[in-house]
């Protein structure tokens, strides 16, 4: 299965990674799962990326397409038989600290409700905060697969990979979540 997750380190540099988030880290909503609102479920606020309301977030939105694009062109090299290329959704998610005990619980990203999502990439934007670790729950056992700013993990979005985000124990982690089709 970890043959099927991509780690590439360095995607986006640190200083564009701080643009992106003075650009959209304003009016985040609650983020929701398919049944709803449940804190104790998902505990984050989003932006979608993809729809710029200003000139600097045109430009973050256009560059961060192209990284995953990247991405996606880095994942075929070693995947031929992937026929995906086209973004359905990016969103910039903030995980706080607070009193919950999750940032994510474990899910998959794929279902007959987001049907758009084959490729799940995960950005990290910022190293200012601890906890908020990237797992994944395989058959023979959790990994845990750690990220600096700038770095990107591309996986499959189906059944075989749940993942979590754990809870955020200080400051604020931000990342950008995108799915490909």
């Amino acid at each position: 299965m970890k043959d099927y997750i991509l780690e590439v380190r360095k995607l986006i540099p640190e200083n564009y990674c701080k643009k992106i988030i003075s650009y959209f880290d304003e009016k985040l909503e609650d983020a929701t799962t398919i049944g709803g609102s449940n804190k104790k479920v998902r505990n984050c606020t989003f932006k979608s990326v993809m729809t710029p309301n200003s000139f600097g977030q045109k430009i973050c939105s256009n560059y961060i397409q192209n990284k995953i694009i990247e991405c996606v062109q880095e994942y075929k090299k070693k995947h031929k038989m992937c026929y995906i290329d086209k973004i359905s959704s990016c969103d910039l998610l903030r995980y706080d600290h607070n009193q919950y005990d999750v940032g994510y619980d474990y899910h998959v990203d794929f279902s007959s409700k987001t049907s758009d999502r084959h490729l799940s990439i995960s950005i990290c934007l910022n190293n200012s905060f601890t906890g908020g670790e990237f797992i994944f729950d395989f058959l023979d056992g959790q990994v845990q697969y750690p990220q600096n700013t700038g770095d990107a993990i591309i996986f499959p979005s189906n059944f075989m990979f749940p993942h979590q985000v754990k809870k955020i124990t200080s400051g604020s982690r931000y990342a950008l979540i995108g799915w490909v089709i």
